[in-house]
């Protein structure tokens, strides 16, 4: 009887009888990734506190309901009854290890720390090491539709940086060809305090370690997490440093400060536990 009752389900335990194959790939592939011993290239692409934030996030393959409920907004951010399929969630999952290879973990940047400031990294870029975490290339429709998912969710900030190859001169009687060129640089892409706080990570002693090693390993080698950013002045441009991603906009008719949203929307909560709207 107790051999029948070892073999029975139900006294399984709870991840191995849950856990879908699919999702059980993934978990393998992210511990791999953040491990330094079984990594090919002998390098973890991230430290344990991502890793451990990568795995959290990981359950949301099978069960989107999962952190009572805290990853909704992103499972019902196309419709308030029809959740994302399993293939999507999958898909956001990758994308979000894709994401965090070059995530800073004091501040939830992804970028790469220099020595003077934080430079940013392209949308290729993050497909790249998406093809290099998961061994296959992902289609821009399909990256894009990920980061989409992620901003409405309010999981991803990602904020355009315009910049100017010379200052402006005080002569504007310039011909066409002289005058200043403006261009884009790769947006600042930031990871949401939002998105962090799901997990409850925050108190895991083990983490808090893993979070200190790589924030004194970084100041060891003098690298700044500082953004940098051009602002116009009179008829020249300065140099300016931001923390973090402006996080709150002004409404253009009352001229008010308020909360922003993906797209500058204010959405109002949703019974169903979503927050999404047509606009989107």
């Amino acid at each position: 009887m107790s051999t029948s009752k070892r073999k029975h389900t139900k006294n399984k335990s709870q991840s191995k009888r849950d856990v879908s194959a699919r999702q059980l790939v993934v978990e393998q592939r992210i511990t791999q990734l953040g491990s330094q011993k079984k990594n090919e290239s002998g390098k973890a692409k991230f430290p344990y506190c991502t890793k451990r934030l990568l795995l959290a996030f990981a359950r949301f393959i099978d069960n989107p309901h999962c952190y009572s409920g805290q990853l909704h907004d992103l499972y019902y951010c196309q419709s308030t009854v029809y959740g994302l399929q399993k293939r999507q969630r999958e898909t956001c999952v990758k994308v979000m290890v894709a994401m965090c290879c070059d995530l800073e973990v004091e501040t939830h940047q992804i970028g790469k720390p220099q020595l003077d400031y934080m430079d940013t990294i392209t949308h290729q870029t993050i497909m790249r090491n998406y093809e290099a975490c998961w061994g296959e290339p992902i289609s821009e429709k399909r990256y894009y539709h990920a980061i989409k998912l992620f901003k409405m969710a309010d999981f991803l900030v990602i904020d355009a940086v315009y910049l100017q190859d010379r200052d402006l001169l005080a002569n504007l009687d310039l011909k066409d060809e002289d005058l200043p060129r403006v261009y884009s640089k790769p947006a600042y892409k930031t990871v949401t305090q939002k998105f962090i706080n799901v997990f409850g990570l925050d108190n895991d002693e083990d983490v808090k370690k893993s979070k200190l090693r790589s924030i004194a390993n970084r100041m060891k080698k003098g690298l700044k997490t500082l953004w940098v950013r051009y602002e116009a002045f009179s008829d020249a441009y300065v140099w300016k440093k931001r923390q973090r991603a402006i996080m709150t906009r002004t409404d253009t008719t009352t001229q008010q400060p308020c909360e922003r949203y993906p797209q500058g929307r204010e959405v109002k909560s949703s019974i169903f536990g979503g927050n999404y709207t047509t606009e989107h």
